[in-house]
């Protein structure tokens, strides 16, 4: 047994301790008194078989027998010492029933408040993990993780817990009432657990190592659903159906394999544990035949009494055996939680003590580089200042590194070399939570959530906005006139990914939702190109509402909303090759002279353009 795992669990244990007690408690009482129901056979199967109620020889289960009825038991009136006895039978074992139900209870509490505190620690600890991790992971494995890996760790403590503390209650007040009865045979019967750990522990390792692979196919096939469901119009669109089957129908059945084979180890174990205790109880049968009815040591209705306890006792001990080798799936699971949960965290990193509350003067790059995982440099030896006010236009070809240098700003990822400044402080040196406080994001992907429009307008800061402060941010962004037409107006629950709204309503709640935060410094991934003319324009004019006396960074992908942008850089494979006004740069028939003509082909177009998109 690995204790590695337990010892893991053992702070989500904690708050509920008062509840394990009391499941230990009633579990012991329960066995006490089930195994005082069984020794209650013994006088009556002595009154059965004509002999004395109770043994003149005999353990501590004699002594007790005597104490607790022997008041009872008239050897002139055997009828009315059984009567007796039933009805003290059947006191005990309802007694009993009460203490099972009531450590089932507390049990059952006990494992799924647990898992609740697990499954909301990893969540809790996955918001806070930086974003280079999550673009390492797929979905599918940190769904598995949150959802399937905490409820089959679930098992440690319903195996541990509940089971094996109910089972080791039963076995351990059996084997008390066992020596009480016959010490010399409970002994011949307790070799059978040291075998039992013994020949299981090769099983045991292959077992955890087979469940920890498991559980990665299992998260392969999570991933390959959810892309498949959440790309299902690419899919259709693409006729791809046939081959997002076979990726599916092949992760499945690597994952149909593993669990059939894990099973066919896991269930070795039964075998192992009945053979042995089959053998056991032969012996137990023989030996204690022969002291009946040979050395007369020991009376018939103790033997059988004896007897009842073991084969009483076999289920619990098959549960106990069973138990590590059933658990290995949920340490399997465990050991995936926990390599989340040591992930240090974005607030762990952070090695900023200034906290920044205004933006007053200039952003600064200065010899910024940067590279994924220590591979090639994304960016390289980026050098430019945005002034308060300013707007400067990040351009070039897919891949250049725009998105990643706009990610530098908010701390998504560190620099691997050079500074960046934010009115003169290194933005290593300032707390990521003002940081971020500054700057606001508005990009080509809206995030829209399924709830309220209100909801996501003011998204993560509900109560501190008013309702009228919301609805001016909706009327800045040209928002307010298709939310109230909506059903329910405000509270309109949108949809996943908000399938009730068009594009440009997606864009607009989006502005709504920067307006409302009203950040010094934006970070907008220009959003207007894949919109029909009426909903571009009144999100292009939503967007320069937004712009209005604010620093932005923006990502262009149309060169005619950018040129009166206070400088334009452009990029090459992570360089910036150019930089100045839109005219300069066109009048140095370069790359940005390149790209331009590319789009627009020549001047007379990009007057026509620039006419129709007055944005900067």
């Amino acid at each position: 047994m690995d204790l590695s795992s337990y010892r893991r669990i053992t702070p989500f244990l904690r708050p509920h301790a008062w509840r394990m007690a009391g499941n230990i408690f009633f579990n012991l009482i329960g066995a006490a008194l089930d195994g005082y129901a069984f020794a209650l056979l013994i006088p009556f199967l002595n009154a059965l078989f004509g002999l004395p109620a109770l043994p003149i020889r005999g353990g501590w289960v004699t002594e007790f027998l005597q104490w607790t009825i022997g008041s009872l038991l008239d050897p002139n009136d055997k009828m009315g010492s059984l009567r007796s006895v039933i009805l003290i039978l059947l006191a005990t074992v309802a007694v009993k029933n009460l203490c099972v139900w009531a450590a089932g209870t507390l049990g059952a509490q006990l494992q799924e408040y647990i898992t609740r505190d697990l499954r909301d620690a990893v969540y809790r600890h996955l918001q806070s993990l930086p974003i280079g991790w999550f673009t390492r992971t797929k979905v599918g494995q940190i769904l598995s993780r949150v959802l399937s890996d905490t409820e089959q760790t679930k098992i440690l403590v319903t195996q541990l817990v509940t089971q094996a503390i109910s089972a080791a209650a039963m076995v351990t007040i059996y084997v008390a009432y066992l020596f009480g009865i016959s010490w010399r045979l409970t002994l011949m019967a307790l070799v059978v657990a040291p075998a039992l750990t013994f020949a299981l522990q090769p099983l045991l390792r292959k077992l955890r190592r087979g469940y920890r692979r498991l559980r990665n196919d299992h998260g392969e096939m999570m991933s390959v659903l959810q892309e498949s469901v959440s790309g299902i119009r690419l899919v259709k669109s693409f006729a791809a159906e046939g081959y997002e089957e076979s990726r599916f129908i092949g992760a499945s059945h690597t994952y149909s394999r593993g669990l059939v084979r894990m099973a066919k180890f896991a269930l070795i174990g039964q075998p192992i544990t009945e053979t042995l205790g089959t053998f056991i109880v032969v012996l137990l049968l023989w030996t204690g035949a022969k002291w009946v009815l040979v050395d007369h040591t020991l009376q018939a209705s103790q033997f059988l009494v004896f007897l009842t306890f073991v084969m009483r006792m076999l289920q619990p001990l098959k549960q106990l055996s069973q138990i590590p080798a059933i658990a290995q799936n949920a340490f399997a699971s465990a050991d995936r939680l926990f390599e989340v949960l040591d992930m240090p965290t974005e607030k762990s990193l952070d090695r900023g003590t200034r906290t920044a509350t205004t933006f007053d003067r200039a952003l600064t790059f200065d010899n910024v580089s940067f590279a994924y995982d220590e591979g090639t440099n994304v960016l390289e030896d980026i050098t430019f200042t945005a002034r308060k006010g300013d707007v400067i236009a990040l351009v070039g070809a897919s891949g250049a590194g725009k998105s990643t240098l706009a990610d530098l700003i908010p701390r998504f990822y560190e620099p691997t070399s050079g500074r960046l400044l934010l009115d003169g402080v290194d933005l290593r040196d300032i707390v990521l939570p003002s940081l971020r406080a500054l700057t606001g994001i508005v990009s080509q992907e809206t995030v829209i959530f399924n709830d309220s429009v209100r909801s996501n307008i003011a998204y993560g800061r509900g109560a501190r906005y008013t309702d009228a402060q919301i609805e001016t941010a909706a009327r800045a962004a040209n928002a307010h006139g298709f939310i109230t037409e909506l059903p329910e107006g405000y509270a309109t629950l949108l949809g996943e990914r908000g399938a009730r709204l068009s594009g440009g309503q997606r864009q607009r709640i989006a502005i709504a939702r920067a307006l409302l935060v009203d950040p010094p410094i934006l970070i907008l991934d220009e959003a207007t190109s894949a919109l029909d003319t009426e909903s571009e324009r009144l999100v292009q004019e939503a967007i320069d509402r937004l712009l209005a006396g604010r620093t932005v960074i923006v990502i262009a992908h149309r060169l005619s909303t950018i040129v009166n942008a206070t400088e334009i850089l452009v990029l090459e494979r992570g360089r910036i090759i150019e930089r100045g006004t839109h005219e300069a740069l066109l009048e140095q028939r370069g790359a940005y002279y390149r790209l331009h003509t590319l789009q627009f082909g020549d001047r007379e177009s990009q007057a026509a353009e620039e006419h129709a998109h007055p944005v900067l």
